[in-house]
């Protein structure tokens, strides 16, 4: 598996950015775009859960955007501001899709109703079957008996800012494992 460096990435936005040809400009672009595409899928996933096509496409346009604003002389770090531009991006997008009502964000008290009503029991117990020891055991002890996060911490021997990850991870693979 070839792996790009930063080298081949400055190389490429140079090109680009030089380039007078329309072909040698695309060229140059299609390089650029498949080496920050799996840049792109990590916000997507960081932001949204999972990687679908719209968000893809979105990714793709702005990186376009962000590679035409982007200025050589000004001595920034390529990725590093594609990093952060990507993230603000993303993060906006989801402001914009949870205000329109088109995308639902977690909410602690959706699990804790459905698991105090019983209508989960079973499903909810094979769901939790697909975490680890520590995920499920913050995930138990926090939501569902309502436990302190640091408390939980301090149980398992953990940071707080540890614990805190593992819930965050646990709540992503609760709602891949729902959405099977």
């Amino acid at each position: 598996m070839e792996t790009n460096t930063y080298e081949d990435i400055e190389q490429a936005l140079i090109g680009y950015k030089e380039a007078t040809a329309t072909w040698d400009k695309q060229e140059y672009l299609r390089q650029l775009l498949a080496y920050i595409t799996p840049l792109i899928k990590k916000k997507i996933r960081h932001y949204f859960g999972y990687v679908d096509e719209d968000l893809l496409q979105l990714g793709y346009v702005r990186t376009i955007e962000l590679i035409d604003n982007y200025e050589l002389e000004r001595n920034i770090l390529f990725m590093g501001y594609m990093k952060r531009m990507l993230g603000c991006y993303y993060y906006d997008e989801k402001r914009k899709q949870v205000k329109a009502g088109d995308l639902v964000e977690y909410d602690e008290t959706f699990m804790e109703l459905d698991y105090e009503s019983g209508y989960f029991d079973i499903e909810l117990e094979d769901l939790l079957k697909g975490l680890s020891y520590k995920e499920r055991y913050v995930v138990e002890r926090h939501i569902m008996e309502k436990s302190l996060l640091k408390n939980v911490a301090q149980e398992l021997d953990l940071s707080y800012v540890y614990a805190k990850e593992l819930k965050r991870n646990a709540i992503k693979k609760l709602r891949v494992l729902i959405c099977l």
